[in-house]
C-alpha cells in the first residue's frame, strides 16, 4: 500500500535486517497493514488517522522486528540488535583478519633471511611465519568476537534503543532514495583502508612499506622518524575516518551528520598529507639513493629538476609524493562537495514533503 507513513514504518522495522529477509518482512508487513486498514474502513475517520491508529496498534518498529524474526527476549542478543550485531561482527572480523595478516606479512618480509640464505633457513622462516600468523589470527578473531558480542549483549539486555519510540509517528525516519543510501561495500572498503593504514604507518613505522629487490634486505619506503613525528596527525586522521564510518553505518544515508563527519575526516586527511608528504625527508633517503644507483634517475622533482608550477622546497619534493598531495586534495574536496549536495538535497526533499 502506497503511503509515506507506512513506508517509513516498514523501513524502520527492516532497516537493520539482512537484505533478503528485509524484502520478505516488508511484503508481509505491508499486507498486514493493508488488512488492518480494510477492517477499519467503516470507521468515520480520515485515511491518515486510520493509518496512525493501525501503526500505533502494531507497536514500535523494534518490537515488530523482534516479532518477525522470532528472537525471544530471553536470547543473548535479540532484534533489532542482532541484525546490527551480525553486520558489525563481520566488519570487525574482516578488519582483524586483514590487519593481522598484513602486519605479519610485512614484519616477516622485513625480518626474513637474506636471498642468498640456504634452503633450511627459508623453510624455518616460512614455518615460523605461518605458525605465528595462525596463532595471532586465532587470538585476534576470538578477542574481536568476544568484545563485539559482550557489547551488543549489554546493549540488548539494558534496553538501549536502536530505533524509535512510538510517542510520535512523525519521528519515523524517511525512506532514503537509492542515490543517497550508503552501501555496505563502501563501508567495507573504508574498514580495509583504515586497518591497513593503522598497521603500516602507526603500528609499524620502522617497517611501513618494505621495498624488496633493490638491496640485500628490504628498505622501508618512508623515513621512520618522519612517520613518528607526524603520528599525532596520523592518529587524528584514523580517528576521524572511524567516526565517519560509524556515522555512515548508523544513518545509512547521506545525512547532514554524515556530511559533517566526511568534511571533518577529509580536512584532517588533507592536513595530514600536506604535513607528511610535504616534508622533504618523508621518503627514506636510503631508498632514494639506492633507486638512483640502479636506474640513474632521481626521485626528487623531475629527475632532479624543479617541478614546474611549484615553488620553494615543494618543487623538489619526490614527484610521486607531489602527485599524492594533489590527488588526495582534489578527491577530498570532491567528496565533501558530493556529500554536501546529497545531504542537502535529501533535506530539501523532506522539507517539501
Amino acid at each position: 500500500m502506497k503511503n509515506n507513513l507506512i513506508e517509513r514504518y516498514i523501513y524502520a522495522v527492516t532497516r537493520h535486517l539482512p537484505e533478503k529477509e528485509a524484502v520478505e518482512v516488508s511484503r508481509e508487513l505491508d499486507e498486514l497493514i493493508a488488512s488492518m486498514l480494510a477492517e477499519k474502513g467503516d470507521i468515520p475517520a480520515s485515511e491518515d488517522e486510520r493509518v496512525r491508529e493501525v501503526l500505533m496498534e502494531l507497536g514500535s518498529p523494534e518490537a515488530m522486528a523482534r516479532e518477525y524474526t522470532g528472537k525471544a527476549n530471553d536470547s543473548l542478543i535479540g532484534q533489532p540488535h542482532y541484525s546490527l550485531y551480525l553486520r558489525v561482527l563481520k566488519l570487525v572480523l574482516m578488519a582483524v583478519t586483514i590487519g593481522i595478516s598484513v602486519a605479519l606479512v610485512v614484519s616477516a618480509i622485513s625480518e626474513g633471511p637474506f636471498p642468498t640464505s640456504d634452503t633450511t633457513s627459508w623453510i624455518n622462516w616460512t614455518l615460523d611465519a605461518v605458525i605465528e600468523w595462525f596463532t595471532s589470527l586465532t587470538s585476534g578473531l576470538l578477542g574481536g568476537f568476544a568484545w563485539v558480542t559482550i557489547i551488543f549483549a549489554i546493549l540488548y539486555h539494558k534496553g538501549v534503543k536502536l530505533d524509535f519510540d512510538m510517542n510520535d509517528l512523525d519521528d519515523l525516519p524517511e525512506v532514503p532514495e537509492e542515490k543517497v543510501r550508503i552501501g555496505r561495500g563502501e563501508l567495507i572498503g573504508e574498514a580495509i583502508f583504515v586497518t591497513l593504514f593503522a598497521i603500516l604507518f602507526i603500528v609499524l613505522p620502522y617497517v611501513n612499506i618494505p621495498i624488496i629487490g633493490i638491496a640485500a634486505k628490504p628498505i622501508p619506503l618512508f623515513t621512520p622518524e618522519v612517520l613518528i613525528s607526524v603520528r599525532y596527525l596520523l592518529i587524528a586522521s584514523l580517528l576521524t575516518t572511524i567516526l565517519e564510518m560509524v556515522v555512515k553505518f548508523v544513518d545509512g544515508r547521506y545525512s547532514l551528520r554524515v556530511f559533517g563527519a566526511i568534511t571533518l575526516a577529509n580536512l584532517v586527511s588533507i592536513v595530514t598529507v600536506l604535513t607528511w608528504f610535504g616534508n622533504p625527508q618523508a621518503m627514506n633517503p636510503v631508498f632514494a639513493e639506492r633507486f638512483q644507483e640502479l636506474t640513474g634517475l632521481s626521485v626528487y622533482g623531475l629527475n632532479g629538476q624543479p617541478v614546474p608550477g611549484f615553488g620553494g622546497p615543494w618543487a623538489m619534493l619526490p614527484l610521486p609524493f607531489l602527485i599524492v598531495i594533489v590527488v588526495v586534495t582534489v578527491i577530498s574536496i570532491i567528496e565533501i562537495i558530493s556529500a554536501g549536495i546529497k545531504a542537502f538535497q535529501f533535506r530539501d526533499k523532506l522539507s517539501v514533503d
